[in-house]
């Protein structure tokens, strides 16, 4: 049985596996893919849980619970490429069922690239399952963005580059590091945990007021941070947004930014298809985003059984 309620149900031979729940119960074998806050569980009734050593410090420093990593033989930690210590599942029983949580198939600096694995059942992610959202050459987008970043600086310029706090910001942080880099203080903390488990990235804090010098500022730019950004607008810093979003035309002048660059930690439409022909399952269930769309396609164009688990889903952020 496969079942989306407190995260996704599967019960296989008389267990329960629960995969990115709310709540971690007795009981169940609870696996958590990634950090992102939609992700993490927010109560536990026990502290063990299969996920990676990264997701378990940032449980610490975002929920501020201690839990133990925890193994079972019936379960495969693999990588999602999506974020740093992000996994995939992959239980293993009479059907083997992969769960992809968030994931991307494309290497990034901070990540390698999710792989398919065959399996029987296919729980996907669908954020982007539409058929326009295809991205272009990762590496040919990032050199286009230091470009424009150089030329600024070379100016005495300086930007604003908003971006998710956990993932994008630390793909600016390895890619961008040659350039006056500083880092909303949340965005600095991450970078200074992923410092411990060997993540060689810069984590300079912004210092208040106007900068004297060129500064490439990395924020969300939420909440009390506006203040910050329009000051720094207001002193003539370029801004720009990176999301998978900026391939919709509205994007740019939605986000009030000079530029929008399509980058993402989630695959485009043609890497999801290709992901799941290659994984070869004789059943999809697609999660997030576009669910119904690309359970569609899958049914008419790939010819494999599919539909959407959807619940009262939250506004995606713009900025993945």
């Amino acid at each position: 049985m496969i079942q989306l309620g407190n995260g996704i149900l599967v019960e296989e031979d008389g267990h329960r596996f629960r995969f990115d729940p709310k709540r971690v119960l007795a009981g169940e074998v609870s696996a958590v893919s990634h950090a992102h806050t939609d992700h993490l569980p927010t109560s536990f009734k026990q502290r063990e849980v299969v996920c990676s050593a990264i997701t378990r410090d940032f449980i610490r420093l975002r929920r501020g619970k201690d839990v133990e990593m925890r193994s079972d033989p019936r379960v495969k930690v693999l990588e999602a490429g999506h974020i740093a210590g992000s996994s995939m599942f992959l239980l293993h029983g009479a059907q083997d069922v992969l769960y992809t949580g968030d994931f991307c198939t494309r290497d990034k600096h901070q990540t390698r690239a999710a792989k398919p694995h065959k399996c029987d059942v296919l729980i996907t992610e669908a954020t982007y399952g539409k058929a326009h959202y295809v991205f272009p050459d990762y590496d040919e987008i990032m050199s286009i963005v230091k470009d424009w970043l150089h030329d600024i600086v070379r100016r005495d310029g300086s930007a604003v580059l908003f971006a998710y706090p956990l993932g994008k910001s630390q793909e600016l942080a390895a890619a961008l590091k040659d350039l006056p880099l500083a880092f909303h203080p949340d965005i600095s903390e991450n970078n200074l945990l992923l410092r411990k488990h060997g993540f060689d990235l810069p984590a300079q804090k912004f210092e208040a007021g106007p900068p004297g010098k060129p500064i490439i500022y990395v924020t969300t730019g939420y909440g009390r941070d506006m203040a910050r950004v329009e000051s720094l607008r207001k002193h003539g810093a370029k801004t720009a947004a990176f999301s998978g979003w900026a391939l919709d035309k509205e994007f740019i002048r939605s986000s009030r930014v000079d530029e929008a660059f399509p980058v993402s930690d989630h695959p485009g439409f043609d890497e999801l298809t290709e992901f799941v022909r290659r994984c070869g399952p004789e059943k999809v269930f697609t999660t997030h985003g576009f669910a119904k769309e690309f359970a569609a396609h899958v049914r008419r164009d790939l010819g494999i059984d599919a539909q959407p688990m959807v619940a009262r889903q939250r506004t995606l952020d713009q900025f993945c």
